[in-house]
């Protein structure tokens, strides 16, 4: 009854997102995901890493070996069923319980008081346009490395660990993004296996059964800061793909280093200036045609890293992040990552 109680679960508080977002969201998750997130915060590896190395393995390995038992007929086709099927209901019924329910808590924008209305045309200009002027200011005075791209300050694992200095602040902004036990302790983690992420077109993941944050590395400079705060704001409990990129967007303009404003800001003139593509494309064509020269290496810097490792293994795990999304909840799948641009135009009409 495990796999039928855990959807029953998630079915019911879909239903009561106030509910999960004062009982859980803000109650139990953070005590729990900041125990969980404080102890693995003291390992300088990724324990997550580790575990889904060893799972993959042990996967193969069981499931080769009960495959040889099967066609042997030394094991019973039921019993083999039964037991996946309680693995399966014991594990999504701890993932629930340890982070899940947050993709049933209430709206970002219901919790901030904002109008979050589909964005008109002039609205999403006006923010491109915002966006794209900020991060020209921003640019200016940043290092670069020889080819003339942001070069971030420090080392990265360095640049991993100041990331929850933008979250502070946007918890004084904000106080729903306290975090609890999570501001304390938890920092985002380098995955040794970066290559294999850009294979699969991950920036980062958060692995809720260990509470840490990860970061793939081989991604641009002018993006890692705000991959790691995507990723930070997934610990803090905002599971739905677009608002843990508000969060993160939100946590590195605030951030005291130019460095993080000025990632958080690129990466949010690029959302906006694709939302307005496809609203408008002449707008948009306008709008990013004033970047300055330095803007557009950072853009052209990204381009060229995806389309380095742009395949089929990235098509194929689009496809299954895609399904993953939906069965949350999340009804436009991958495609929710673009609505970041909803709650920022919400946020600028509040301002």
């Amino acid at each position: 009854m495990l796999l039928p109680a855990g959807l029953a679960l998630q079915f019911a508080a879909s239903w009561v997102p106030d509910l999960v977002e004062r009982a859980f969201s803000r109650s139990l998750y953070p005590r729990f995901g900041g125990a969980l997130g404080c102890l693995t915060a003291t390992l300088p590896f990724s324990l997550a890493e580790v575990l889904v190395a060893s799972a993959i393995a042990w996967l193969g390995w069981s499931g080769a070996r009960s495959l040889r038992r099967l066609l042997r007929r030394e094991a019973q086709p039921r019993a083999t069923l039964v037991r996946a099927w309680t693995i399966a209901g014991a594990a999504y019924g701890f993932f629930l319980l340890v982070w899940g329910l947050n993709y049933q808590r209430q709206p970002f924008a219901v919790s901030a008081g904002w109008n979050a209305a589909p964005p008109r045309t002039e609205e999403l200009a006006a923010l491109a346009e915002e966006l794209v002027d900020e991060t020209d200011r921003l640019r200016d005075g940043l290092a670069e490395d020889e080819a003339g791209v942001v070069r971030l300050p420090d080392a990265r694992i360095a640049t991993l660990a100041r990331v929850d200095e933008g979250f502070a602040e946007a918890a004084r902004l904000h106080p729903f993004l306290s975090g609890g036990r999570v501001i304390r302790c938890a920092r985002p983690k380098p995955v040794l296996a970066s290559t294999i992420l850009s294979w699969l077109g991950i920036s980062g993941l958060y692995f809720p059964f260990t509470g840490e944050p990860n970061v793939n590395t081989t991604l641009p400079d002018p993006e890692l800061p705000f991959a790691a705060a995507h990723e930070v704001a997934h610990l803090r409990g905002f599971a739905r793909e677009d608002e843990a990129s508000f969060v993160g967007v939100l946590a590195c303009r605030l951030h005291p280093d130019q460095t993080f404003r000025y990632s958080g800001t690129f990466v949010a003139s690029l959302h906006a200036l694709a939302a307005l593509r496809m609203a408008d494309r002449s707008a948009a064509k306008r709008i990013a045609a004033t970047r300055s020269a330095a803007v557009t290496r950072d853009v052209e810097a990204l381009r060229a890293w995806s389309a380095r490792y742009r395949g089929p293994a990235q098509k194929l795990a689009e496809g299954v992040n895609d399904a993953y999304l939906r069965s949350q909840g999340q009804r436009d799948g991958v495609r929710s990552y673009g609505r970041l641009v909803d709650l920022l135009v919400a946020e600028r009409r509040a301002r």
